[in-house]
């Protein structure tokens, strides 16, 4: 009875150190004040929103993939020009469910100590399987679309 009230007490305090976590990296953090302004800063700052808007602007001038060439060279252009409209956010949701399922395969294998088979399917499954298709399929359709681009 001992040893399940320890493991629900470290299983409820990992979750909290979690909730912690995610709060504060999600609470912006304000500079003091001052009367001098920091040039380099405020220029580096500049420099920084104007390189992503003409990089944003950059990629919606691109033109897309044509289609062109015998139908297994239309169909494979085909596939990469709708994988390349979709290219950021694709990388975005990767990034996302890559680091949901390390969080699920840690917590699995930090609670499920006495059940190896479960501890072995959860390192297997979250923490090594689905980052590693995730990695080999964002740098699948990049080098597709590098094909043809």
């Amino acid at each position: 009875m001992k040893s399940n009230t320890k493991n629900l007490m470290m299983t409820v305090l990992l979750l909290f150190f979690i909730v912690i976590l995610m709060v504060s990296a999600s609470v912006p953090v304000r500079a003091a004040n001052t009367k001098e302004k920091n040039e380099i800063y405020d220029s580096l700052q500049e420099s920084m929103k104007n390189n992503w808007k003409s990089g944003l602007d950059q990629l919606e001038a691109e033109d897309q993939i044509e289609i062109k060439g015998p139908l297994p060279e239309r169909i494979l252009r085909g596939i990469a020009n709708a994988f390349y409209q979709h290219l950021v956010s694709i990388k975005a949701w990767s990034l996302l469910i890559g680091l949901i399922s390390l969080l699920i395969g840690i917590f699995i294998a930090v609670t499920a100590k006495l059940n190896k088979k479960l501890r072995r399917t959860a390192i297997t499954l979250f923490i090594v399987t689905i980052p590693l298709l995730l990695i080999i399929f964002v740098f699948g359709i990049t080098k597709l679309i590098s094909m043809f681009h």
